[in-house]
């Protein structure tokens, strides 16, 4: 998956996790362990909190995503805000696929 990609995902995330939304790795034609390190990503960039992984040892990657909790911080609000004009033309995971370019 190319970067671009990845970053569209992680804005489309974000934003359905503040409409309330909890999209699933199928919603975006990925596997479950590419959202999990999606999800990582904004985490560790400080954009959400709240998510728990599980991992198959030290090092190894994510074997399971806990998302129960997930919330938006600060940062992310301004990161979607500084990110609004891609946002325009986001319509929701029902017409992702148009907005994925893939």
């Amino acid at each position: 998956m190319a970067s671009n990609d990845k970053l569209k995902i992680m804005l489309s995330f974000m934003r359905e996790v503040n409409d309330g939304n909890m999209p699933q790795a199928a919603d975006y034609e990925i596997t479950n362990g590419e959202l999990w390190d999606i999800i990582d990503a904004c985490q560790d960039e400080g954009y959400i909190k709240g998510a728990r992984f599980a991992h198959g040892g030290m090092g190894n990657p994510i074997v399971m995503c806990f998302t129960d909790g997930i919330k938006l911080t600060v940062k992310g609000l301004e990161y979607l805000h500084e990110n609004s004009a891609l946002m325009k033309t986001y319509k929701g995971l029902k017409e992702i696929r148009e907005w994925l370019p893939w």
